[in-house]
């Protein structure tokens, strides 16, 4: 009976995992360009006129019309209601990163009485979808006055902010958590033996430790709210308060579909969204892999 040396079996080990990380490789740049493809047409779509969006497949347009994206520009009449969605966008990033990071920091860092079940029930939420509470939401706005024709904007976009920030809550918790339980506890005990109270110990130690969870739960939500059609539709009952989103269904209102023109306004719709992704990305990154490994 023979044995295969072992520097053989090593090689052939070796080329194994080669394989299969080209596979994976292979299977990535497939799934990257599936997801990057409806976003490069888009771009496309923007620059080109209607007849060459319907007739031209290729992303390279024959001509390309800049005057289209400023002409949408305009017409969506872009920083009234980029204010409007900022309005509503920023106090739920500012929102969410206060409550659930404190609620992050009790569920890792303190002892009570059912936390794990409680912790449990908030994974669970992530679950249920948005659209299912949608009715009764609206009912308990209303009877709080938030939405309805008396309502003022600041008290409208109250309505909008809340909901929001509850729903982010879930997900917040999780990786608020998951951080916070990645860093020493020594760092707790020591300050807790220096004087610091549990106040002091989350706002001076953990919460400036916290950037990437910050900076992945604040671009997650801000995205989130931004995007956000559905219940600001339902909510806002005054043109003039829409969002960007909102706006953008009205942008063309002709008989025959102006895609060019729909691309154009999506495209200019998300760009904030896109500059504060590119800034953020490396704390966004950091972020999901810290919570991700203990």
């Amino acid at each position: 009976m023979t044995y295969e040396p072992l520097s053989l079996f090593i090689d052939k080990l070796r080329l194994g995992q080669k394989f299969w990380t080209l596979f994976a490789f292979l299977c990535l740049l497939v799934y990257m360009i599936i997801s990057v493809y409806p976003f490069l047409w888009m771009i496309s779509s923007a620059l080109k006129d209607n007849s060459e969006v319907l007739t031209n497949t290729s992303l390279i347009p024959k001509q390309v019309h800049w005057e289209i994206l400023t002409d949408v520009w305009n017409r969506l009449d872009f920083w009234k209601y980029f204010l409007n969605s900022l309005m509503i966008s920023v106090p739920v990033v500012i929102g969410t990163v206060i409550v659930y990071s404190l609620a992050g920091y009790g569920f890792s860092m303190t002892k009570f009485w059912g936390k794990e079940f409680l912790y449990v029930i908030f994974l669970g939420l992530i679950v249920v979808p948005t659209i299912v509470i949608l009715v009764p939401l609206v009912q308990e706005l209303r009877a709080f006055g938030l939405i309805g024709r008396d309502a003022s904007k600041f008290a409208t976009y109250v309505g909008l902010i809340i909901p929001a920030i509850n729903g982010g809550g879930p997900w917040a918790i999780f990786l608020f958590r998951s951080y916070f339980d990645s860093l020493p506890r020594d760092l707790r005990d020591a300050a807790r033996i220096d004087g610091c109270n549990e106040w002091g110990v989350y706002s001076r130690i953990y919460l400036p430790l916290a950037i990437p969870a910050i900076a992945t739960v604040g671009i997650t939500n801000f995205i989130s709210s931004w995007n956000a059609y559905v219940f600001p539709s339902v909510i806002i009952n005054n043109p003039d308060w829409y969002t960007l989103p909102l706006q953008l269904r009205f942008l063309d209102m002709q008989s025959v579909v102006q895609w060019n023109v729909r691309m154009a306004g999506s495209l200019v719709t998300v760009l904030p969204v896109i500059i504060a992704f590119i800034f953020l990305q490396r704390y966004y990154i950091r972020g999901l892999t810290a919570a991700a490994v203990k």
